[in-house]
């Protein structure tokens, strides 16, 4: 009788991500996070920031379990001066140390040591900010695996991707200032050499992939591996096969505030300028402006913009207040809902109705009702994009911009009718604007169709159960390499670790003396 085979051992597996708050990349992390989960590894969340009332269900239900560190050092210097990725690095290299000292340091717990005793781990995964993996790969001896979701310096440090030559796709925007290219420049070459010193790096798109090889040429002969995001499909088809129900869902104030029975086009997104939600205010006022659709079909309309908003956040505030004076430019009536339980109504024949960051029951009900149209996917070079993911496992078609990671996700209606799951479009109101005519004149096999092959297309590619398998591959894929402290290159790390604790201790002085 054969012996038996030997089931691989389970891992212990943290996940270090700046802010656990409500946005793709957060939604990946916590997909990933409960994907590794349900394989049976034990998995443990550190963050500098996780705020209960803006935080996706899994970090405050139970279901993960989260360790903030590093909360202490202030988000920004001030609002005039912000340093937010100085500030963003101080917080990761606090959240690390503590992480490190936790691991190495006995306990009684203590400042230094505040969640000791802790177990090691055999992988940390890392995402967004990679000042740290120096520190944690060589104190404490595990293998990292960096997950770049897009280059930091092309979202802070004012590059543009120029889709018309693609040869020279990046280029950096000529109105920036010589002092804002020497406060980036070490900025982006210590992301390039700390991500350089991950055991793996992985990407959420192939567009992502290619724009990191072009980014950072010194890495550019060990591209990160694709692994794409992915969502629960099986929540969805849930709230898809229990949507007419009855009872509690029907009397949930939080739905009773946004539910209508009028045609309704959704768009998800965080409230940031570059998400380019603009675009879908002016495509939908042009269905009236260009007579697409009869008047009394118009004012019967409703398009919802919802998603992530921090009163903390410039940008956030800001581009909801220019949101809403577009609505009144486009003579649009519009109301807003905050997460404040005060939150008044909306009138019967309000157009545009914005939703502060919706409750997960919110966002599920406008994905799942029968009155929803479909979903509208605003931002140019996305990196890869959840939301469109999400629609489609409800059945959704989707319509967005023709670039970026949409269009490693969606088919085309138009180019391949048979498999179509939505609409690609360049970024201008002409063009969606058609779009969102074709949304709403589709007759009722082709939204069948749309839906059967958008919902296949999910389960084929972007299901839950892939990405943990991704995950869990690429985590052993990192244990089989070579002990760490004997790798080559250890007498660099070591150098450039000290230069960065250095550099960081006399900026904090620096801070410190100037708040005095």
């Amino acid at each position: 009788m054969p012996p038996p085979i030997k089931q691989p051992e389970k891992l212990r597996i943290g996940f270090i991500h700046p802010d656990l708050g409500i946005g793709g990349a957060e939604r990946l992390v916590v997909d990933a996070a409960v994907s590794l989960q349900n394989l049976g590894h034990e998995v443990v969340m550190f963050t500098s920031r996780h705020d209960p009332k803006r935080c996706f269900e899994e970090t405050r239900d139970g279901t993960l379990k989260i360790h903030v560190l590093g909360s202490s050092i202030p988000r920004t210097f001030t609002k005039k001066i912000p340093l937010t990725i100085i500030f963003s690095i101080l917080r990761s290299l606090l959240l690390s140390f503590l992480l490190i000292m936790s691991i190495l340091w006995p306990e009684p717990s203590s400042f230094f040591n505040p969640i000791s005793p802790l177990k090691s781990f055999d992988i940390f995964i890392i995402d967004q900010q990679s000042i740290s993996i120096p520190f944690l790969r060589l104190l404490t001896g595990t293998r990292i695996i960096f997950y770049c979701h897009f280059p930091d310096k092309l979202l802070s440090g004012n590059w543009n991707l120029n889709q018309e030559n693609i040869e020279n796709k990046i280029q950096l925007d000529e109105k920036v200032s010589l002092l804002k290219k020497l406060y980036r420049f070490p900025i982006d070459k210590l992301e390039e050499f700390t991500t350089g010193q991950s055991d793996i790096v992985l990407s959420n798109s192939k567009f992502t992939s290619e724009i990191y090889s072009r980014v950072f040429p010194s890495l550019s002969k060990r591209p990160p591996r694709v692994v794409y995001p992915c969502i629960d499909i099986n929540a969805y088809q849930s709230l898809k096969s229990g949507k007419k129900g009855k009872g509690k869902a029907k009397f949930d104030p939080e739905i009773e505030l946004i539910q209508s029975d009028r045609p309704t086009l959704i768009s998800f997104n965080r409230f940031e300028s570059k998400k380019n939600a603009a675009l879908a205010l002016k495509s939908f006022a042009k269905l009236r402006d260009d007579a697409l659709i009869p008047d009394d079909e118009f004012d019967n309309l409703r398009l919802v913009l919802g998603g992530g908003y921090d009163k903390d956040e410039i940008d956030n505030v800001q581009t909801l207040t220019n949101l809403q004076k577009l609505c009144g430019e486009l003579h649009l009536r519009h109301h807003t809902i905050s997460s404040s339980s005060s939150s008044e109504a909306p009138l019967e024949n309000t157009q545009i109705l914005f939703i502060l960051n919706f409750s997960n029951n919110q966002k599920s009900h406008l994905l799942t009702s029968t009155s929803t149209r479909g979903l509208l996917y605003t931002p140019s070079n996305e990196h890869f994009g959840i939301v469109p993911l999400e629609a489609m496992s409800c059945g959704l078609p989707v319509v967005a911009v023709n670039s970026g990671g949409p269009t490693e996700t969606i088919i085309d209606f138009d180019v391949s009718s048979h498999d179509g799951t939505g609409f690609l479009k360049s970024p201008n109101e002409e063009e969606w604007s058609q779009a969102l005519l074709s949304l709403l004149k589709l007759n009722e096999h082709d939204r069948q169709q749309i839906a059967t092959s958008a919902r296949k297309r999910v389960e084929e590619k972007f299901s839950l159960e892939t990405l943990g398998k991704e995950l869990e591959e690429a985590s052993r894929d990192a244990l089989k390499m070579s002990d760490i402290h004997n790798d080559v290159g250890d007498t660099l790390i070591w150098f450039s670790a000290i230069l960065m604790a250095v550099g960081a201790l006399g900026l904090a002085v620096v801070i410190f003396i100037l708040n005095e």
